[in-house]
């Protein structure tokens, strides 16, 4: 039985090679063992046996090659087939009994100059982890992961890696089960050789005893049903492009905007620079970093229409305590959350050389003009704060940090800030002078670490520093406006009876004790985040509740988000804890929040923390718009922009300061919390109601068309419609789909931005006919005169300046061919005339000079 095994599996061998040799799509390296030797059949390897690594008749696949860990097997190919970040690597494995423990290595990557690698293991861990491709880079200090399940024992499967630039993904079976983004990639690893089974290199613990069989190399990334051809031997096909779907599922949603509904007025959408672009403002290539700030920065678009950066509308710069220059002694364990200060050790004089990396980024968002410029602190200067700490003490009272000696010091330290960085040409719109003040920000045990820079405040202590501030500031004539007070989460600014809760009552409330209404440089501006509200029932009540107490106070403050990311659990709205979230999942949570904080808290600015990050956390993409690494030695960095980052730019990108967002119904008629699990959107014009956005996220595993109306258009149409989509294969790009008459389409998973112009005349699709009447200006009588046909079906003539600006509607008798409209109270400049008939408008453009 065996032996007819063996034959019948030579003959299928030996079939399926003739399928690949047909086939369009080759190996650039292909061994299959079918002639008893290992031999690249494409000449381009060749592959060296060591420790006994030898080919092994399998009752199953016939010749393959075997590797056993009791002998520390393994094979060496003559050079790293490996060596792009476009590659498939496919084989079928194998895993024996023998030795079977955890760490195991089927193939590795490595450079043995610096010791790092990219590896491939069923098991990783002690107990009973999942398989893992694993990139660990000892230039960047960065460990990554891509996880599934372990692999079976005694059982052949087919394996392939595929590779496309950053993002890997793991096949079994044909069958992808992992996918994720490794900033190390390949060519970051420069391996200067590619093992199977094991590395004599590294540690003896890793060799395994296995079979593998049909190892192939590709010089690009498969699709995947090619990966399923390859697992299941027969001829490769055509690659099947995974692509967004465009296919609707059910009715249209009718949206009805109103642009005469009027809610709030844009301010800004915004991201910190702490922490990490110190050392990458600092250190990295001008081109590469410049790059960057492009990235954030720009609100330009390429050749083919695609935007070249989110358009960041405000920045915030983190002022510093000065933990960075005590080094460990700051006690703060991550060395990256450590700031320079421009205060000096004697409390008094400074030195504006420190911050270098993040005032080079401060000066870049200046040159590309963002709107606010925006100053914030964690901690007062380390000179002055109790111990000299950036943190609160173990055991310390919930109070802040900051001596009391030093109150009228800190004031003077943000004026010193402020007027520096004005005579450098910098002005702070904004300073924020304190960080949710709820926290303890302490350690757990007496003499322990933390991990960043904070103080709690007292809502007194709040007033007195505010006072202390608004009195330096006034004293010298300092424009720069405060805000407070960051609150934690939207339930301390509503209620609570701690230090630091019912703070809306407390500083905006008039009839309030600590009322800080009075202080000249108090903004209008009521900070908050929205950690711990963005899920169930709290995303839409904590909203409404503030919204409501907010609408109570006399003047009416504005809500600003002002720090968000997906910390907690509310993010996986309904993921189990073991499911790891993909790039994507996690970007429809950030655009969920941000559309309650638009729809419900009509908030006027919201901010993102924070803009960089040294990679995933435990593998998700959770708390930065970019993953930067520097490398150990300064000397370069790497970067991949997720997709939190493509979707906040079809907010930032799109909805500038001081559009205005209006309100529309939609023919679902959802509640509001169901929108916030189907599908949501928001919209907005800028103030002279010449442009449109439509902001859109659908939650739902299907695309939904969308038929857009519009009410109180004072007779402008839409123009020059345009679809930008992010999703998990477009990222923040045009989409050249029909979009006439309002018609779009809201992919299954994305998030879209529909723009166009608003313009008097004709709709899209209908035919402009300027030849059934004539509009001219008589200068001499200063008259604009319309001439209509007779015949004519006109009820109305309008008149509009440039902008789209209603002048003048005049109604039309019928048979009534000419009317007259006195010019002598308009400006000079280009107005436009139209006849308004049902079905039509048409539009004459006419210049009084």
């Amino acid at each position: 039985m065996n032996v007819f095994k063996l034959l019948l599996g030579l003959v299928l061998l030996c079939v399926n090679s003739f399928a690949f040799a047909q086939s369009n799509i080759q190996p650039v390296a292909n061994y299959t063992f079918n002639s008893g030797a290992a031999v690249d059949e494409t000449g381009n390897s060749e592959l060296f046996l060591y420790n006994n690594t030898s080919l092994f008749t399998d009752s199953e696949r016939g010749s393959v090659l075997q590797l056993s860990a009791a002998d520390k097997s393994y094979a060496a190919f003559n050079k790293n087939l490996l060596d792009t970040d476009t590659f498939t690597f496919s084989f079928f494995f194998f895993w024996e009994d023998e030795n079977a423990g955890s760490w195991h290595q089927l193939f590795e990557i490595h450079n043995q100059q610096t010791n790092s690698n990219l590896f491939f293991t069923p098991q990783i861990g002690w107990g009973d982890y999942g398989c893992a491709l694993i990139s660990d880079s000892k230039d960047y200090g960065l460990y990554e992961t891509i996880e599934t399940d372990v692999l079976q024992k005694n059982k052949w499967m087919h394996i392939a890696i595929t590779f496309e630039d950053k993002l890997a993904k793991i096949y079994l079976d044909g069958a992808e089960v992992s996918s994720g983004y490794l900033n190390i990639s390949p060519t970051l690893i420069q391996g200067d050789s590619l093992y199977l089974g094991g590395n004599p290199h590294r540690s003896d613990n890793y060799y395994i005893s296995a079979r593998l069989d049909e190892i192939k190399v590709f010089d690009q990334p498969l699709s995947a049903n090619q990966i399923q051809a390859v697992a299941n031997e027969i001829e490769i096909p055509a690659p099947e492009n995974r692509t967004t779907n465009w296919e609707t599922v059910g009715d249209p949603i009718g949206l009805n905007i109103d642009l005469s509904a009027k809610k709030q007025t844009i301010q800004n959408f915004g991201s910190s620079d702490a922490w990490n672009t110190e050392r990458i403002g600092k250190y990295w290539p001008e081109a590469k970093k410049g790059k960057l700030a492009e990235l954030l920065f720009s609100t330009e678009k390429d050749a083919d229409g695609n935007p070249l950066g989110i358009g960041l509308s405000a920045w915030r710069f983190n002022i510093g305590a000065g933990t960075a220059e005590q080094g460990d002694a700051s006690r703060i364990s991550v060395e990256s959350r450590r700031t320079e200060g421009f205060l000096n050790s004697d409390g008094s004089t400074y030195n504006w050389e420190k911050q270098e990396g993040q005032q080079w980024f401060l000066q870049k968002a200046n040159q590309y003009n963002v709107h606010h410029l925006i100053g914030w602190q964690n901690s007062p200067p380390v000179e002055y704060t109790q111990n000299n700490l950036g943190f609160r003490e173990y055991g310390t009272e919930m109070a802040t940090i900051l001596k009391p000696e030093f109150f009228d010091d800190y004031a003077r330290f943000l004026a010193d800030v402020s007027e520096h960085l004005e005579n450098e040409g910098i002005h702070f719109d904004y300073i924020s002078p304190l960080n949710e003040p709820q926290w303890g920000w302490a350690p757990s045990t007496s003499g322990g670490t933390v991990t960043q820079e904070g103080t709690p405040w007292t809502n007194q202590e709040i007033f007195d520093v505010v006072t202390e501030i608004n009195s330096a500031f006034l004293d010298r004539n300092i424009s720069t406006k405060l805000f407070v007070t960051e609150a934690a989460s939207i339930n301390s600014m509503t209620g609570g009876t701690g230090h630091a809760d019912n703070q809306l009552y407390k500083f905006w409330n008039a009839n309030s004790g600590l009322s800080l209404l009075d202080k000249s440089s108090f903004s209008d501006i009521v900070s908050y985040h929205s950690y711990f509200t963005d899920y169930g029932t709290q995303l839409v009540d904590t909203r409404e509740e503030m919204v409501q107490m907010a609408q109570l106070l006399n003047p009416k403050p504005q809500l600003w988000q002002t720090e968000y990311s997906l910390l907690a659990d509310g993010y996986r709205y309904g993921y189990p804890a073991n499911v790891k979230l993909t790039e994507m999942q996690c970007a429809l949570s950030l655009s969920r929040t941000i559309m309650a904080d638009l729809n419900i808290a009509n908030v006027s600015a919201w901010q993102w923390w924070t803009t960089f990050e040294q990679g995933k956390h435990n593998g998700e993409s959770r708390f930065c718009l970019i993953e930067a690494l520097t490398k150990n030695d300064n000397s370069d960095g790497v970067y991949h922009l997720t997709k939190l980052f493509y979707t906040f730019g079809n907010f930032s990108h799109f909805i500038r300061p001081d559009m205005t967002r209006v309100d529309y119904s939609r023919s679902d008629n959802l509640s509001t919390s169901e929108t916030y699990e189907n599908i949501v959107f928001s919209a907005f014009t800028d103030a002279e109601e010449s442009k449109v956005v439509v902001v859109a996220t659908n939650f739902t595993n299907e695309a939904r068309g969308v038929k857009l109306s519009f009410e109180n258009t004072n007779g402008k149409t839409l123009k020059n419609p345009s679809l930008f989509l992010t999703d998990e294969f477009a990222n923040l790009e045009k989409q050249d789909i029909d979009l006439s008459n309002g018609n779009l389409i809201v992919p299954a998973n994305s998030v879209v931005t529909f723009t166009a112009d608003l313009e008097v005349g004709t709709s899209i699709g209908t035919e402009l006919k300027e030849q059934d009447f004539k509009a001219y200006y008589n200068g001499r009588a200063q008259q604009i005169i319309a001439d209509l046909p007779s015949n004519h079906s006109y009820k109305q003539i309008r008149l509009y300046n440039i902008s789209g600006q209603l002048q003048l509607t005049i109604p039309v008798e019928k048979q009534q061919q000419r009317i007259v409209i006195s010019s002598a109270e308009y400006n000079k400049g280009i107005y436009l005339v139209s006849g308004i008939a049902a079905g039509k408008h048409e539009t004459v453009k006419v210049i009084i000079f």
